[in-house]
């Protein structure tokens, strides 16, 4: 009994000794001002390297005296976050603001409780601007525009410039000022002019300038537009599988004829008219023998080599009568022997294996999830989904394997099940341009 009376008065005096030497460390906002000596980075590992100045969004390591002083801290005019936890009387690691500064005066300013002022020579450099998408790849010349990215800064000594430069730069043509509608650090809308075809654009600034990583009017890789013979895309592929309920317009198209299915009732289950499959085979051998039209492995007309840097894009119209509200859409690239040969054909292979299906790696696109309701506002986005991204299951746990090269011979869209829940609707589903393309 004894010992056990000592062990409890050893575990509670070590609790206490715990708190007591908790307190000393406790944030204390102190008096004074502070001084700086040097700033390096935060990686302990590049210590000896001193800092004159920075990018944004990068986190550096001050070293100095009495920086528990610093109440608040300004690179240039944009505050930055402190926190607490990483603030000692000679150190502080803090992250420069990804904001871009609207004066930049290469300042650093530290103010104490006091309100009094110190500071400090830092310069906070900006990247070049990174254009990463648009939010419709082929929206039509004289239309509005917007593409989307970082460091759109528009320097009234140095305004920003939009460029249309072509594939592998054919091309240089130089949005007009009055076409640029509006600009923010993360977005440009602009009016696309006279004479813009296929390719990137480019976005120039005071701190440089970006290619996009995309292409606009992208024809690259190209799965199907339904613009040729039959609806065909380029090498003649169409959609091919049982109970398919597909019907083809160009009435308020973005490039041509698209796909539509839909209206069709629904709450996320098993709906055959809104599937859009694409099985490979003709049922007269083997379908990796088909090098081109209907039936067509898609591996043997677009090479998927390097799919892992690759992003499956398609233009997607939803009208806001006829909104989106149950079923992840599910898109899946499957091996021909895993889905349908020249014998035999079904539909069952995209569910788990708890459900009779084989546990295939899928995208689950559901931007209704977080809204309860989706719709394109009665216009064409560009929706883009990254190859590394289909690593899914039908219930919207991850798959247990990953995709591969093989992967690449039939193809299916379908808005069904996903692992979420959804609420009755009636939608319509547009498709055009499906693709597969570099990611850069």
């Amino acid at each position: 009994m004894k010992r056990f009376l000592l062990a409890i008065g050893v575990v509670t005096l070590g609790l206490g000794f715990t708190a007591c030497e908790d307190e000393p460390d406790k944030f204390e906002l102190t008096d004074g001002n502070p001084t700086i000596s040097y700033i390096r980075p935060q990686d302990v590992a590049a210590k000896d390297s001193l800092l004159t100045s920075a990018y944004t969004g990068s986190g550096i390591c001050i070293v100095g005296n009495n920086l528990t002083s610093i109440k608040e801290m300004y690179f240039n005019d944009v505050k930055a976050v402190l926190n607490t936890s990483y603030i000692t009387d000679h150190t502080m690691l803090v992250t420069i603001p990804n904001q871009i500064p609207a004066s930049n005066t290469g300042k650093i300013y530290m103010v104490n409780k006091s309100q009094d002022t110190t500071t400090y020579d830092f310069k906070v450099m900006v990247p070049e601007p990174a254009v990463t998408s648009m939010k419709c790849e082929y929206v039509h010349v004289g239309e509005l525009a917007q593409i989307n990215g970082q460091y759109f800064v528009d320097d009234p000594n140095q305004p920003l410039t939009l460029t249309f430069t072509g594939i592998d730069n054919s091309m240089n043509l130089e949005v007009p000022r009055e076409n640029i509608k509006k600009i923010t650090q993360s977005s440009i809308s602009f009016i696309v002019p006279e004479g813009a075809k296929e390719g990137r654009i480019k976005v120039s600034t005071i701190y440089g300038e970006g290619n996009s990583s995309f292409y606009y009017a992208d024809s690259r890789n190209i799965i199907t537009d339904f613009d040729g013979p039959n609806n065909a895309g380029p090498k003649g592929v169409i959609p091919q599988g049982w109970n398919i309920d597909a019907k083809y317009s160009t009435e308020g198209g973005i490039s041509g004829a698209y796909c539509q299915l839909g209206p069709v009732e629904t709450e996320g289950g098993w709906v055959e008219g809104l599937k859009l499959p694409f099985w490979c085979g003709n049922w007269n051998g083997d379908p990796m023998s088909i090098k081109e039209g209907a039936g067509v492995p898609l591996r043997n007309i677009i090479d998927f080599s390097d799919w892992e840097n690759m992003s499956f894009k398609f233009e997607l119209y939803i009208p806001s009568s006829n909104p989106w509200s149950a079923g992840a859409l599910q898109i899946l690239f499957v091996n021909n022997k895993l889905c349908a040969n020249d014998s035999w054909q079904n539909n069952t292979y995209i569910h788990t294996s708890a459900d009779g299906g084989k546990d295939l790696p899928r995208a689950l696109y559901n931007p209704w999830k977080s809204t309860g309701s989706f719709d394109t506002g009665d216009e064409w986005i560009t929706v883009t989904i990254p190859l590394t991204e289909f690593v899914y299951n039908d219930d919207g746990t991850k798959a247990p394997s990953p995709m591969s090269i093989s992967s690449f011979d039939s193809f299916i869209m379908w808005p069904i099940n996903g692992g979420v829940q959804g609420t009755k609707c009636t939608p319509i589903f547009r498709y055009d341009n499906l693709r597969v393309v570099p990611n850069k």
